[in-house]
């Protein structure tokens, strides 16, 4: 006879029950897996996140850090820092041209195995700080970061516009710098980000409006017999020497007018006009702004000087600046240069502008009120425009050239540059 053996009900139900949990153990470990991969993923994004917007920030910075610099005046070296030699230049003639004549801008370019190539700028940032190169030749030149670590950095060139005062910049952030090839390029992972931002800065200039006159008065001049010399020999400028608001009291003022042109002609005095303008609004005629909004452009240098003004001032155009404005009062005793023909100065003074002795200036000199005494002709003089929204006095020989060449350059070669609205772009 065929054995019948009887199923065992508690074997099926263990047998059924280790089933369930094999499929439970393999349901949490495909959880597990697919937990621990999403979060490696989003591991990556974040860390992908981070180094595209700390490239972005670094070529963000890059602009305002260019912006500062080309606003700067002091002379700098290789590293980007003040330099004392007699060599230096500023950022801004490091980086750029400007034509006194057009007002047009061109970056200045090296030649790169026979390219003109724009120059560039660099900053990095490493365990020590931000360190930067502004060579006057060449790529920047900045340290190698080892390691895996974040090194932001930036390069900043210029590029040209086809409107007169105003050129183009482009910034490049990336999160690691190459030692002379600029940022360095991703890995086989992709590690590694770069961004990339355009604007354009236009140039305020110094002068908005050229004075007409080599001496403009608001109020009276009084010289008495002193030979003060005024001298404007540019007849497309209408040829006047002295432009007054009130009398001019001079009897032996020396005059230079154009040729063929009287000597009367060249004296207006009685303007009521011009009398009536006063200290701020003779100042935005010529300026176009208020003078504390003038004093507060990031080219400007506010002097704050006691009695003598000379060593501050003085020193404030010998470390760069050629936008020059003291807050009331200033004395002035020479000898002393401020400026020079290629490189003129705008000397403003809210207050009496007190002169004695052999100053000589290139550039335009506004002030509220002026006292010049004992200057010696030929050796003291104004070479550009003297304004003065007041009295003018004095026993100076002093000579006040109107000199178009060194007004154009103020009008189209000096001031601060500014970021053109609407300019800014990221793509």
């Amino acid at each position: 006879m065929t054995a019948v053996h009887a199923r065992n009900p508690l074997r099926e139900r263990g047998a059924a029950a280790l089933f369930v949990v094999v499929m439970l153990c393999f349901a949490m470990v495909l959880v597990v897996a697919l937990a621990q991969r999403n979060l490696v993923v989003e591991e990556q994004r974040s860390a992908n996140e981070l180094r595209s917007r700390t490239a972005f920030a670094a070529a963000d910075a890059g602009l305002e850090w260019a912006l500062a610099r080309i606003n700067d005046p002091t002379p700098i070296g290789a590293t980007c820092l003040p330099s004392t030699d007699p060599a230096a230049t500023s950022f801004r003639l490091r980086l750029l041209r400007i034509d006194a004549a057009s007002g047009a801008v061109t970056p200045t370019t090296w030649n790169d195995a026979g390219s003109a190539v724009p120059l560039q700028a660099a900053c990095v940032r490493g365990a020590a700080g931000w360190t930067c190169s502004c060579p006057a030749s060449g790529r920047p030149t900045l340290s190698a970061v080892d390691g895996g670590a974040l090194a932001p950095a930036f390069f900043v060139e210029l590029a040209t516009s086809p409107r007169p005062g105003v050129v183009g910049v482009v910034a490049i952030g990336c999160t690691k710098a190459a030692a002379a090839t600029g940022c360095a390029a991703a890995d086989a992972s992709g590690r590694e980000a770069t961004a990339r931002i355009e604007t354009a800065w236009a140039l305020l200039p110094t002068l908005r409006s050229e004075p007409v006159a080599a001496l403009t008065v608001g109020g009276d001049l009084d010289v008495g017999a002193a030979a003060l010399g005024v001298a404007n020999v540019d007849a497309t400028s209408g040829g006047l020497a002295v432009h007054a608001g009130g009398r001019v009291l001079a009897t032996a003022l020396r005059i230079d007018a154009p040729a063929g042109a009287s000597l009367a002609g060249s004296i207006a005095s009685g303007d009521e006009e011009l009398r009536e303008l006063g200290f701020e609004r003779l100042f935005a005629r010529h300026f176009g702004m208020p003078p504390r909004v003038w004093a507060a452009q990031p080219a400007a240098r506010h002097v704050v000087c006691a009695d003598n003004c000379t060593p501050s001032i003085v020193a404030a155009v010998a470390g760069g600046a050629r936008l020059v404005f003291v807050d009331g009062d200033a004395a002035l005793e020479g000898p002393a240069m401020l400026g020079s023909a290629d490189d003129p100065v705008a000397l403003v003074a809210s207050g009496t502008l007190a002169i004695a002795g052999d100053v000589a200036v290139h550039g335009i000199v506004h002030a509220a009120a002026l006292d010049w005494r004992n200057g010696t002709a030929g050796v003291a003089f104004v070479h550009g425009a003297l304004v003065v929204a007041g009295d003018a006095r004095g026993n100076a020989a002093a000579d006040v050239v109107r000199d178009a060449a060194i007004l154009d350059r103020l009008a189209n070669a000096s001031g601060s540059f500014v970021r053109v609205n609407g300019s800014w772009k990221d793509f």
